[in-house]
């Protein structure tokens, strides 16, 4: 029968018009008919780029050649992620694409010099971006082997066949889509769906207006606020729906694109979506947000802390993502430190007066250069960089350090704690005092390899206005016995204590307050909510402090509470099948919820209402108990 997956590519295969002279272009280079190994798709966003990118790599696939995909939005600005990525290649001929490229365009240097040199002789490589290759790309012998396409408008014929096979059969519509959507796929898709011709924004209001089903706009809300949108997330967020259902409808629309495990709506009409959601229902989309950050927040908490840029991805406050956050990968990207930065970067400081700062810095960095991370643009210029460490790994160099040498005494005799990461220094060189910072602050906590740390100490420096208002907007308490005065420097010290919960927890939780919402405390968590981490032990060890101290002793006694409330459940047909069916997904043996279906004899969204249903039934009952 196939998966979403193929029945998503299979529907973007059977859409795909146009085009004709690129894929006959390409397809001489699949033939080794010409010398091009790198190609760069060009073009503002909608005019189809990545829709010619996949079907390059179905042509590129059924001429024999394997094929990995990188997708920018998914790559942090980091060179050992695309390192990763592109390490196993064999022999074997391959086709290499890297979409969103502009994201990530910071990488344009490594990835030039570093990555694709090594790749095998017979590697393609495709590069989609809605910004033209840098001079880079044309020089040092680059020019014989790479090629640019720029994408412009479909032409009339090609609009009017997209248009018919979307759907579209009234003449009238049609001739309006090939005038008025100046060839862009996603203004035809999107005049497609809503039935008239107009802006992205103007078809994006449509939609929220009704032109989708009044119960399917909560599904597309919630595809333009996360990052990417998969069967589990809409599972999560409507639980009395058919989430597999739901998600081959939104895997359908013709504005979604395949991303990671699910789907993620084209930046531009996301954008536009998310901006008409919260005009019309701000208090709705403000509720999405924090189920999306619910859901978000538990999948991190139980192992993936990577996820912890998609809540910041979550978080609107730029106060608050002026110190954190990783969606800088078009001008900036972290990287080790290189021959010659020493140099530059003193350069600059001795020029604002740190010389002698900067003296006691460099020999830091010389003595040990793996706590530190640079922060470089497309070009190889340094943008900044951050020197990072925590308690449990600081080399003794650092306990002699008249910064970090006090703060490190203090998190390990003060706070007893090895869940600290502690910025020596978070040094913006570009004078922005944006991006850059926010890059370098990310990185601190990634380099430092703290799993969901929960405190931070900050160093402030008092001429920096910005850097003092994210310490306050993040709480952190001042701790003048800590503060520096010397060679030259003065930088005050700030403690972030995230909670109990790190710093996941406290994104989720300024996520909520963001929303206007107090954050769940542990004794205010919904029962049924509170029920359903039964199914996830790994999230169930973070929950409520009242129900014990220690994770085994979560589990038995949240156990014991809903077998107790079992007995609300009475004696008639209905009430018996409610009360095994919760017996059977919360005490059971484990099935997944598909194969408790199944074992009822109940259809999925059946199953699911059911379930619901009698969850917050038993949920109710436990909060009864309690009061």
């Amino acid at each position: 029968m196939g998966t979403l997956r193929d029945r998503v590519e299979q529907r973007d295969a059977e859409r795909f018009v146009g085009r004709e002279a690129e894929l006959a272009w390409f397809d001489r280079i699949l033939a080794g008919e010409l010398p091009h190994q790198v190609v760069h798709v060009t073009g503002p966003g909608g005019i189809g780029k990545s829709a010619l990118l996949r079907e390059m790599a179905r042509r590129a696939k059924a001429a024999g050649f394997g094929a990995v995909w990188l997708e920018g939005r998914d790559l942090p600005p980091f060179p050992e992620e695309i390192d990763a990525a592109l390490g196993g290649l064999g022999d074997e001929r391959a086709l290499v694409v890297i979409d969103s490229y502009e994201l990530i365009s910071s990488l344009d240097n490594h990835l030039r010099e570093l990555v694709l040199p090594d790749l095998p002789a017979s590697t393609i490589v495709l590069i989609g971006s809605r910004t033209r290759p840098g001079r880079g790309w044309f020089e040092s012998g680059w020019d014989e082997v790479v090629h640019c396409i720029e994408l412009h408008g479909l032409r009339g014929a090609d609009v009017e066949l997209l248009a018919r096979r979307l759907g579209v059969e009234d003449r009238a519509l049609l001739d309006e889509l090939v005038r008025g959507s100046h060839g862009s796929p996603l203004a035809v898709v999107m005049g497609a769906t809503t039935g008239v011709s107009g802006s992205v924004a103007e078809l994006s209001d449509r939609l929220m207006e009704g032109e989708v089903d009044r119960d399917r706009l909560a599904i597309l809300g919630a595809a333009s606020i996360a990052r990417v949108t998969t069967p589990g997330l809409v599972e999560t967020l409507f639980p009395d729906r058919d989430a597999q259902d739901d998600f081959k409808w939104l895997a359908d629309r013709s504005f979604c694109e395949p991303l990671a495990e699910g789907v993620a709506m084209h930046a531009v009409v996301a954008k536009a979506v998310r901006e008409s959601l919260r005009q019309r229902d701000p208090i709705g989309e403000a509720a999405l947000r924090r189920r999306i950050a619910d859901d978000v927040y538990r999948r991190a908490i139980a192992g993936q802390f990577s996820l912890s840029t998609d809540l910041q991805h979550l978080v609107l406050d730029q106060t608050v993502r002026w110190g954190f956050a990783v969606d800088v990968g078009s001008r900036y990207h972290i990287d080790q430190v290189r021959p010659g930065d020493l140099t530059q970067i003193g350069a600059i400081l001795a020029a604002v007066g740190h010389g002698d700062w900067w003296a006691v810095t460099e020999q830091l960095i010389l003595a040990e250069p793996d706590h530190v991370g640079v922060a470089r643009d497309r070009d190889g210029n340094v943008g900044g960089y951050y020197v990072a460490v925590s308690p449990h790994s600081a080399p003794p160099v650092f306990d002699d350090d008249v910064l970090l040498g006090p703060w490190l005494r203090h998190a390990r005799t003060e706070l007893r704690t090895n869940s600290a990461v502690l910025w020596r220094e978070a040094v913006d060189l570009t004078g922005e005092m944006g991006e850059v910072t926010s890059l370098l602050g990310a990185a601190g906590i990634i380099g430092t390899g703290v799993d969901n740390p929960r405190y931070g100490y900050l160093p402030i420096s008092p001429a920096i206005p910005a850097a003092r208002a994210f310490s306050e907007a993040l709480g952190a308490t001042p701790l003048p016995e800590l503060d520096v005065d010397a060679f030259g420097v003065r930088l005050e010290c700030h403690l972030i204590d995230f909670g109990p919960r790190g710093v996941l927890g406290f994104q989720r939780d300024w996520i909520y307050r963001e929303t206007g919402t107090p954050p769940p405390r542990p004794m205010d968590v919904d029962p049924g909510k509170l029920i359903r981490l039964l199914r996830d032990p790994a999230e169930l060890a973070h929950g409520p402090e009242w129900l014990g101290d220690r994770p085994s002793s979560r589990l038995a006694a949240l156990q014991g509470l809903v077998a107790d409330a079992l007995s609300v459940f009475g004696d008639s047909r209905d009430d018996q099948l409610a009360r095994s069916i919760v017996q059977a997904a919360y005490l059971g043996d484990g099935a997944s919820h598909e194969a408790l279906a199944r074992r009822f004899h109940l259809s999925r969204s059946a199953y699911f209402r059911r379930l619901h249903a009698a969850t917050e039934r038993v949920g109710r009952e436990i909060a009864a108990r309690r009061r």
